[in-house]
């Protein structure tokens, strides 16, 4: 038995081609219902916080400013967190939120996996 018994293992397959493809040789189509990066929709969202309630990974936030116009909502999905189970798509209201089927996210960087969108909610006039 010898003492290094991987070694011939190893000297054969320096002489192979690898088996697996480098990437990207040909741009691999996402499967039908894929649930890929997450698109929002700014422009439908009501800001009703229903998609924060229901995200397990809590990957969703919500931040309110006071501007002179009403409350700027910003909500801000985290796709680090994301864990793509679909649940802020199906109880969305305004279906502002879709899983898109890009799956490319590699990133070294966190705020590249930050997906954002604001919207301006008018708060109603003020009864004297």
């Amino acid at each position: 038995m010898s003492r290094f018994p991987y070694v011939g293992e190893a000297i054969k397959n320096l002489f192979k081609r690898p088996v697996t493809k480098k990437y990207p040789y040909t741009k691999v189509e996402a499967q039908k219902n894929y649930r890929g990066k997450i698109k929002f929709n700014d422009t439908s969202c009501i800001g009703c916080g229903i998609c924060m309630k229901v995200c397990p990974a809590g990957a969703i936030t919500k931040k309110v400013e006071d501007v002179e116009e009403g409350q700027k909502i910003t909500l801000s999905f985290s796709l680090s967190s994301c864990t793509f189970c679909k649940f802020c798509v199906d109880h969305c209201p305004k279906k502002a939120i879709e899983l898109t089927e890009e799956y490319s996210m590699v990133s070294t960087n966190k705020e590249e996996l930050i997906v954002e969108g604001s919207f301006t909610k008018k708060l109603p006039a003020k009864v004297n």
